[in-house]
Order: C-alpha cells, then structure tokens, then sequence
C-alpha cells in the first residue's frame, strides 16, 4: 500500500497538534495533487520528527493538518558533511538532490583555485531541492546547506567540528583504509575539487592540514558523481559489520 503524501512543515513537530503547511506546500496539496479535507498525510520538520494526520482545513492561511502522535527518525551515528565546488546548471541541484537521498548532513559549497561557478545563487532554492529530495526518499532530516566559503575557511570549519577532513583523488588511498578513523571521529568532511580539480595551491594546503587523499573510483569523477559516491561509500562503511 502506498503511503499517504509527505509535506515539509519549518516548525518543530512536538506531541500532538495541527501544523500549516506554507504556500508552496500547501499548492502542491490541492492544485497538484487534489486533496482535501480528511485526505491522510504525513508531515516532516526537517529537524527528524514526523507525523501521519489528516487534512483539517483548506483555508486561505494555508492547507491546515492535524496530528497525534509524533515519531522520530533514527539518528545517524555519523554526520558527514559534502565540502564541494559548485558544478554548472543543474548539475548542482543534481548533487544537493542526490547526496540528500544517500544521507548527507550538511552542505559546504567551497571555493578553490579553480573553482568557476561562485555560488551566485539562491540558497532559499537549494535549500528547496533539499525538501524535495527528502519527500521523495522518506527521510524526516534536511542538510544543513552553507554560504559559500574559501577552501582554507572550510577547512577550519572541519577542525572546529573536530571532523575527519578527507579529499577525493582518482590517485589517494582507498577509501575502506580509513573506515575505523571515520567510526572513530564520528564526524567527516569530504572535499570535492571544482572543474579541473584542485590546484597545485590547494593540494598544498591539504598536505599542510594533513588531509588524507581517498579514491573514490578509478576513473575521473564528475563533480555531483564524485559528491554522491562519497555519501554512498561512506555510509557503507559506517554499516559494515552492524
């Protein structure tokens, strides 16, 4: 049996009560899918809580949803942040879409050497990407998604996070070697290189942080594959022998 239609609500879901769904969401209830009142749902606040209810009101506010009993999704044991350059088009919603579905926690769009797009975009809009990719995949958590930021500031976002930082290289170590660090620190930021990769500067600058250099596949990586690989690998290890 199929389940009842998931809406993204940005307010904590706590015991039992009646949540608006905004008008966007609530568009997409009643002139996409044509619902109405006493139709199920379930509603998701992105912060991992969840609830199955029924449509109360179809009012001017916004599509008005009532529930009891609220659940809360498993949380993972690994948060594991995607420090990535920012591929063209809509490669980049591919990859926020994409790395949502595999289980990314957060988003740092990072500015390198070589890096051509520079995150002149609508962050309200990724973050509107992430909503439907997690309605899609049932997943009651949304990833944090950054500002832009420099390549040496995202890595002193990874020493303040106390996170294991690890760069993708077609030429590094394979990935599995590091499987008992990644459990160990229980927190990871995995660096994507822009088009043409990192420059001579930057791989400077993770040899000087100590960065370890992981291979994700044999062959050159697309920016959003290369993303999507790391999140499928990664939370591999972290299940492996669970």
């Amino acid at each position: 049996m199929a389940e009842p239609p998931r809406f993204f609500v940005d307010v904590p879901l706590n015991g039992s009560g009646e949540a608006v769904l905004d008008c966007r969401e609530s568009h997409h209830a009643v002139s996409v899918l044509r619902l109405r009142k006493g139709d199920e749902v379930i509603v998701f606040d992105g912060r991992g809580k969840y609830a199955a209810g029924l449509i109360a009101s179809l009012g001017r506010e916004g599509v008005g949803v009532r529930f009891d009993a609220v659940r809360s999704e498993d949380r993972r044991p690994l948060h594991l942040t995607i420090a990535t350059g920012i591929p063209k088009g809509k490669r980049w919603q591919m990859l926020i879409e994409k790395c949502t579905e595999l289980g990314a926690d957060r988003f740092v769009p990072t500015l390198s050497g070589r890096s051509v797009a520079k995150g002149e975009g609508d962050p309200e809009r990724w973050r509107r990407w992430a909503v439907e990719a997690a309605k899609q995949c049932r997943c009651a958590v949304l990833p944090e998604i950054a500002e832009p930021v420099a390549l040496d500031r995202a890595l002193a976002m990874a020493a303040g996070d106390k996170a294991l930082p690890l760069v993708a290289d077609p030429e590094g170590g394979a990935l599995r070697a590091c499987r008992d660090s990644i459990r160990e620190a229980g927190r990871v930021m995995v660096f994507i290189g822009p088009e043409g990769g990192f420059s001579s500067r930057d791989a400077d600058l993770f040899t000087h942080e100590g960065v370890a250099r992981v291979r994700l596949s044999p062959f050159i990586l697309r920016i959003e594959t290369a993303a999507a690989a790391a999140c499928a690998l990664i939370r591999d290890l972290q299940y492996q022998g669970e």
